[in-house]
Formats: C-alpha cells, structure tokens, sequence
C-alpha cells in the first residue's frame, strides 16, 4: 500500500507535475501538450545521447533538420561512410506525389547548408551521420483520472514513437488496476502504468520497450523537436 497522502485530482493537467518531475529525474527533457499526427500527447520526454549528440555537433549539425518531409528526404540518402551516393532525379521519381523538381532542390540545397547533406559529385548526394538514432530513450504518457480503455488506446497509439508508453492514473486508481484483471490490457499492449500523487508518482507496471514497433521517421521529428530546445 502506498505511504502518500491521497488527495483527489480535480483536473488532469494537476497531475502534469509529478509525472514531470519523475521524468526529469531519470534524466529526460519534458515537454507537455505534444501534437502528433493522430492528436495530442499529454507528456513527452526525451533523453538524448550525450556521445551522439558530441558527433552531430562535431560536424556542424547545429541547427534541427526540420519538418517530416525534410526528415523523409534525408531518410532516403545514402550515408557518406556507405560509398554509396543518389541522384536528384532518383529522388524527386520516389517523391513526386509529395514535391515538385523545384522544391526538391530548395530542400537539398537547405540540408546542404546545413552540413546534413553533401555532394561527392555534381548531382549526387550523400548523408552525413553516423550519430543516427540522437535518442537513448522516448517517453510518451497520456494523463487521465478516469476512463482507463480510452487511455490504453491513446498510448498504445504512442507505441509508434516512444520507446516507453505509460498511462498515468490517480494513485489509488492505478494501484486498483494494478491489482485486478485489466493489467492484462497492459502488458498485452506493452504500455506500462503510473501512479500519481500529488507529491509522488510510481511506476505500476513496466512498460515493454520493443523498437520493432516504432517509426524511425516520426520518432526523428520528435527528437529534433526536442533538439531544438535542447539547451534550455
């Protein structure tokens, strides 16, 4: 049983504060209200590899590479170490139905500024990495006093980007789930269970963290997200 005080939620933007302050002290930087492309995620939280992020920075990558189809451009280059290089031709033919000759051009022309993008020979293009995934881990948690199956499928949904998807419920809620049938739901779907309080939050049930069910590109546009306020 719990040694904290119980004392009810009246909104679930009054349980943001705990979940935050366990997130940053197992060293992820928060954000909260996280727009995605299928809504809102209460809290974000991203722990960037301090190594990795030494090699971006290494090669002048200062700036964040931008929006997803910027990210789905350099997704498909070739990197450098690879010996490999693609054309402007090979690119526009994949992406067409998503952008013009023109506007292709304007982006590799950005990427390359940017020191993403290099170009061995006229019309080829190369990817400068190696730093590749920037992230050692991703926290999605979606906050709720009540309706826990509407939880469960909004952070089974965040599986596609975060590496850790929790639901964080009133403490006393989430020990009772914890203790009944529906922890099934939990970890069939690989989402784990927080507990809140007022001053304290506790982990329920670990989440799974399997990569296989995230999409790189969109945890790339989360991370650089972060990147772009990674200093404060």
């Amino acid at each position: 049983m719990s040694t904290v005080t119980e004392n009810r939620f009246k909104i679930e933007t009054e349980m943001a504060d705990p979940v935050i302050r366990w997130l940053r002290r197992n060293g992820l930087i928060v954000k909260a209200e996280f727009f995605l492309p299928w809504g809102i995620c209460d809290l974000v939280g991203v722990k960037l590899d301090p190594r990795r992020v030494r090699q971006r920075l290494s090669y002048g990558q200062i700036w964040p590479i931008g929006p997803p189809m910027r990210l789905n451009i350099l997704s498909r280059i070739p990197e450098s170490n690879s010996g490999k290089s693609i054309t402007a031709e090979k690119l526009h033919r994949d992406l067409s139905d998503h952008l013009s000759s023109a506007a292709l051009s304007r982006e590799l022309d950005l990427l390359a500024r940017t020191k993403f993008v290099t170009s061995p020979r006229r019309g080829l293009f190369q990817k400068v990495n190696g730093w590749a995934p920037l992230h050692s881990r991703i926290v999605a948690v979606e906050l709720k006093l009540q309706r826990v199956s509407e939880a469960l499928s909004q952070a089974t949904s965040n599986r596609a980007f975060a590496t850790d998807s929790y639901v964080a419920l009133p403490g006393r809620l989430a020990l009772r789930v914890g203790r009944s049938n529906r922890v099934e739901a939990f970890r069939h779907s690989g989402v784990g269970l927080l507990g809140v309080w007022h001053h304290a939050c506790r982990e329920i049930v670990k989440p799974s963290s399997d990569d296989a069910a995230c999409n790189e590109l969109i945890q790339s546009h989360v991370v650089e997200r972060f990147w772009r306020t990674r200093g404060n």
